[in-house]
């Protein structure tokens, strides 16, 4: 279920934010390069440097989050993200997007570049609005990109280990034991490598029912 949270998660608000974000960097002239190197920092780095990073971010008592929200009087005392149970999900949560989303903005992007500039120009001369144009013809010509987004996005998202692990381990109490954990408990704690290999087994079938699922929406919407 905390697994199905992260995917969740990442497919409804990772796939708009990439979206939004490409589609104002395909708008922006002066500082689009500035702007897309460091929208690019989280996805070139390795997954455990952005596992550390978060981190300090996070750390209680000297943490940048913590230290930012007290200085504007947000809070009046520093709070232990990662020690609460449903505040570890929420951070963690927070820590992916950031970390995944820069994959999505990538391949939104190029897909918004290939559309070809003639249609919106068509559109704008028959009087249609912004909104129109993004219904009528973007849209339609990122489906394969959604589509793309989506795949990719819940693939790596059910195998989520490095991040988790560096922040929580799994806690508090079990909290965060996302999939991945799971199978690393189960192998390299418990020594237990046949009921690992079984929850392994069968996350593939569902990853690949899921795929199957996504394909047949995607044929029927095209």
């Amino acid at each position: 279920m905390r697994t199905f949270c992260f995917v969740a998660a990442d497919l409804v608000i990772g796939i708009p934010l990439g979206l939004g974000i490409a589609l104002l960097l395909d708008k922006e002239r002066k500082l689009r390069g500035v702007i897309f190197a460091v929208i690019l920092f989280p996805y070139v780095l390795a997954p455990i440097v952005n596992s550390l990073i978060w981190k300090l971010i996070y750390e209680p008592n000297y943490g940048l989050l913590n230290g930012l929200l007290f200085q504007l009087g947000i809070i009046d005392k520093y709070i232990p993200w990662l020690s609460r149970p449903m505040l570890a999900i929420g951070m963690l949560i927070v820590a992916n997007l950031w970390q995944g989303t820069p994959f999505a903005i990538v391949l939104f992007l190029a897909g918004i570049k290939s559309i070809p500039r003639e249609e919106y120009e068509a559109a704008s001369m028959d009087g249609a609005s912004a909104i129109a144009s993004f219904r009528f013809i973007t849209l339609p010509h990122l489906l394969p990109i959604v589509y793309m987004n989506i795949v990719m996005k819940t693939i790596l998202t059910f195998k989520l280990f490095d991040l988790v692990y560096a922040l929580t381990g799994g806690g508090p109490g079990g909290s965060t034991t996302v999939v991945g954990i799971l199978i690393y408990q189960e192998s390299f704690e418990e020594m237990k490598f046949g009921t690992a290999s079984a929850i392994s087994y069968i996350l593939l079938l569902l990853v690949l029912g899921l795929v199957f699922f996504y394909s047949r929406v995607f044929r029927e919407e095209a």
